[in-house]
């Protein structure tokens, strides 16, 4: 059971201890007044905010006064005049109030003033049970619990002063006096401390609408905070993260090198930047791109890293389709004659700098233009399809193949004399010989004719050779000369 009834006479009991010299442990505090530790670490707060020098002694662990601090001596007698001097009373770094149970105020100090409003008091003489703002804000029922049951009521309240509006931690505790029963009004103002809650709550309220995932690591990167949107992006809870390492999203696509430059940057006070690719909960991999940068606390050291994570792999989605069309052929799939030239043009000056072979192979498909007409252009369009797979599959890694027209395919063979290509040649001829295509018309049988041109000193781009070679074809077309190797002789 409590050895006092109620904070005020706990407050003055320590009070009164410390001015004997004592040096007082919260433990033994907590022991004598049959509270828990942490309440005589809130009184003794509550005591330092007001202004008294206690000061907390680290050798021992003890709570003294300061330089021999002593407190002034109680005037003798009683009543009203007494209770105002109680040492409580004079804590003018708290708000603070006494008021005779049928509510006049006998005593409030510059603190309660300044707290509640000067124009607040001026009305009914100060009588708590004839001001508007105490029956507004909720102080008179508290006021009326305090006195029915003698027990200490407190609540957090909100007034409006000037116009503002003021958080208040309000404590209504009824204290006797020899034979005189006074309640005493102790306030605590919140609003700078609520004023930051409602920021923090705004900023969190702010992140939780941001489209992309804010995440807080300690400086070992154990996870303290994820936003709302972590399990649309990742698939885990924030249950399921918090407390663990972002480690838990790694795909192991990603090379151990960008997390040493991750680690290295922000480690040395800098803010870090680029894509990792991940993978979500149910084995999904998604790209996403990280922001991350230090707190630092107010040593200026870091406390803390944050994150801003964006999924961009509709992005990176969108950049491949971009890249496959400007680069590749759409009915095909290979590279398209601008992207062939410019690669082939790369190869060329390799091949000429060091002394290698290479020769070019132009695939053209006969009298394309009757099995369009005929057959149609899906018919012709799934033909291509075939042979391109059928070119492709022919050829090696280093080689190039791109569809340089509405007909033919063009094929740079690397380190290879023209003998070499014709071996080639002769293999996508006969194979693209077989391909049958069923259609509405009938079945599709089509032959191809292969031209052959090696690469010289008169050469010096890839259009050049390509030009020679297509020459080779039309001039055997005009012969009506079809599936034919032409060029290697």
């Amino acid at each position: 059971m409590y050895k006092y009834s109620n904070k005020i006479d706990a407050l003055t009991a320590i009070l009164k201890r410390l001015d004997t010299g004592e040096k007082l442990t919260p433990e033994l505090l907590a022991g004598d007044f049959h509270v828990g530790v942490r309440t005589i670490y809130r009184y003794l707060n509550h005591l330092q905010a007001a202004g008294y020098p206690i000061y907390f002694d680290k050798a021992d662990r003890s709570y003294r006064f300061l330089n021999n601090f002593r407190l002034n001596q109680l005037k003798s007698g009683g009543g009203d005049e007494a209770f105002s001097l109680h040492p409580i009373n004079q804590m003018n770094g708290v708000a603070i109030a006494t008021f005779r149970t049928s509510g006049e105020c006998i005593h409030k100090n510059t603190a309660m003033t300044r707290l509640t409003g000067c124009a607040s008091w001026n009305c009914c003489s100060g009588n708590f049970r004839q001001l508007d703002w105490w029956q507004d804000s909720g102080l008179l029922a508290m006021a009326d619990e305090a006195i029915e049951t003698g027990r200490e009521v407190c609540r957090d309240i909100t007034l409006t002063v000037n116009k503002r509006e003021r958080w208040i931690q309000a404590h209504m505790t009824l204290v006797k006096q020899e034979k005189t029963a006074y309640l005493v009004f102790l306030a605590q103002d919140l609003s700078p401390r609520m004023h930051k809650e409602i920021q923090v709550a705004r900023f969190f309220a702010a992140m939780n609408q941001s489209p992309n995932l804010i995440l807080v690591t300690d400086t070992r990167g154990t996870i303290e905070y994820v936003s709302e949107r972590v399990e649309e992006l990742t698939g885990y809870t924030a249950e399921e993260l918090i407390g663990a390492n972002p480690r838990i999203l790694k795909s192991g696509q990603t090379p151990p090198e960008v997390y040493q430059n991750l680690w290295s940057t922000i480690s040395r006070g800098y803010a870090w930047s680029g894509e990792l690719y991940n993978r979500k909960k149910n084995g999904d991999y998604y790209w996403q791109h990280l922001l991350i940068a230090p707190i630092r606390n107010h040593h200026n050291g870091i406390s803390r890293y944050v994150a801003v994570i964006e999924d961009i792999s509709r992005q990176k989605l969108l950049e491949e389709e971009i890249y496959a069309y400007a680069v590749s052929d759409r009915v095909t799939g290979l590279y398209n004659r601008k992207i062939l030239l410019e690669l082939g043009n790369r190869d060329i000056t390799a091949a000429q700098r060091y002394g290698r072979a290479m020769t070019l192979l132009i695939v053209d498909i006969d009298q394309f233009k009757e099995i369009n007409d005929q057959f149609g252009y899906p018919a012709g369009n799934q033909f291509m399809q075939q042979l391109a797979a059928l070119c492709r599959a022919s050829l090696r890694t280093t080689d190039l193949i791109g569809r340089t027209g509405k007909d033919s395919f063009g094929i740079l063979l690397a380190e290879s004399a023209l003998a070499d290509a014709l071996l080639v040649a002769e293999r996508i001829r006969e194979k693209a010989a077989q391909i049958r295509i069923t259609t509405a018309e009938g079945e599709l049988a089509c032959t191809v004719s292969v031209g052959g041109v090696a690469l010289n000193n008169r050469h010096q781009t890839m259009e050049q050779l390509v030009i020679e070679c297509e020459g080779l074809l039309q001039g055997s077309q005009s012969q009506r000369t079809v599936n034919q190797c032409i060029g290697f002789a």
